[in-house]
């Protein structure tokens, strides 16, 4: 038994050793690629290689940044009265969309009243005073008519007519004097009233009004939207009190961070494009207005304002925003995506089609953008110039490749 099992074995590896030696054989010998091989045909490669017909159109060098948006200086307003008093009614809360001269709030103050009495006996003063001196000048005046015509039918002495005459030259100056003095009195009192609050037309109304409430308005000086709103009914409030801030977002500012290195390309009037992360798919239009003065010795860049219109209202003050600065357009450049273009040994190339294969070109690069860059020299309208798999082609046309 032990003998058959030792015969059985040697069989086995005898049968392994022949397999083996048979199939080393038939294995054949490796192939080792040529060191100057060309790149391969199109057809072949037609998988990884995307090409891109070269056209004639529009493009716009552009510096890009970020920023943040604010809201202009001259689009805020903070109110609050300008006498103290007490809040009796409110008319606008937060979030409220206000126009210019809206109405706020009414105050009741008791400072109003002795301004109203003012302006009132002003306003008596000066049309007291033009009617009183009014009627002088015409009695003096009557008077002269008659003395003149009394002396030209030699009734009465010339010396009459002279002492006419300056009492007709006196009434007119006291007129003049009483009606401007009275008059100065009554702007005054007008003054005052508006600025306590009180507009022209109530004003107007003050002398046909029985009941003189002592309440002022409080009024919007600008178009926008409250945001901020400190007032209650009832409360007390004095000179310093804030009680409506008021913002304009129609139009916006962003403050974009410009490095020193692009300052010799921006300009105040250059288009600016806008995009913000709460808004992706949009894109929003703007101008430069002005670039500052002081280069951040941290960062090396320097902020450059943008206005940008916003009459929907989706840009918000403190949002973070892209910027991208138009600093050159060619309408008719020859362009192409910026992954066509590769560094070869310092050279800028790219590869275009040419029968079944691909050709190496060498190319002069002009204005780039985020995604396209212009082609100076080198490539004409209808080249076929390769935009994707060009990287295993500049390893084909290596040498040792």
């Amino acid at each position: 038994m032990i003998y058959r099992k030792m015969l059985q074995t040697i069989f086995l590896v005898t049968l392994l050793t022949a397999t083996v030696q048979i199939g080393c054989k038939q294995t054949p010998p490796a192939t080792s690629s040529s060191a100057n091989s060309s790149p391969a045909p199109a057809s072949a490669q037609s998988s990884a290689i995307e090409t891109e017909i070269v056209a004639p159109q529009s493009i716009a060098g552009v510096i890009p940044a970020t920023g943040k948006i604010l809201v202009p200086e001259d689009r805020v307003a903070v109110i609050g009265p300008v006498n103290q008093g007490r809040i009796v009614r409110l008319y606008a809360g937060q979030g409220t969309r206000v126009r210019k001269g809206q109405k706020l709030a009414d105050l009741e103050s008791a400072d109003i009243d002795q301004a109203e009495a003012d302006y009132l006996k002003a306003l008596a003063d000066y049309e007291n005073a033009l009617r009183s001196s009014a009627a002088e000048v015409k009695l003096a005046q009557e008077s002269y008519d008659r003395n003149k015509l009394l002396y030209e039918q030699r009734v009465t002495a010339g010396k009459n007519l002279q002492s006419a005459e300056h009492d007709l030259e006196v009434a007119k100056a006291a007129r003049e004097s009483s009606v401007n003095g009275t008059k100065a009195a009554l702007t005054a009192a007008r003054r005052k009233l508006l600025l306590l609050g009180l507009n022209d037309a109530t004003i107007d109304a003050l002398a046909k009004k029985t009941d003189l409430a002592a309440t002022f308005s409080l009024n919007s000086p600008i178009d926008g939207i409250v945001v901020e709103r400190n007032a209650t009914v009832g409360a007390s409030v004095g000179t310093d009190a804030n009680l409506f801030k008021i913002i304009d977002l129609s139009r916006v500012w962003i403050d974009a961070d410009v490095f020193e290195k692009d300052l010799p390309r921006v300009r105040p009037g250059q288009e600016v494009k806008l995009t913000v992360t709460a808004f992706p798919q949009s894109t929003f239009s703007g101008k430069v207005i002005l670039i500052n003065s002081v280069l951040d010795p941290e960062t090396r860049t320097v902020k450059v304002r943008t206005e940008v219109a916003n009459p929907d209202g989706r840009l918000k003050p403190d949002m973070f925003a892209n910027v991208q600065i138009v600093t050159d357009v060619n309408r008719a450049a020859i362009s192409i995506p910026q992954s066509a273009v590769l560094n070869d040994e310092g050279k800028t190339i790219v590869f275009v089609a040419e029968g079944n294969g691909y050709k190496k070109r060498q190319v002069q690069a002009g204005i780039q953008n985020n995604d396209r860059v212009e082609i100076v020299d080198g490539l004409t309208a209808g080249d076929k110039v390769v935009v994707k798999g060009n990287y295993l082609l500049l390893e084909q046309s290596r040498p040792g490749q």
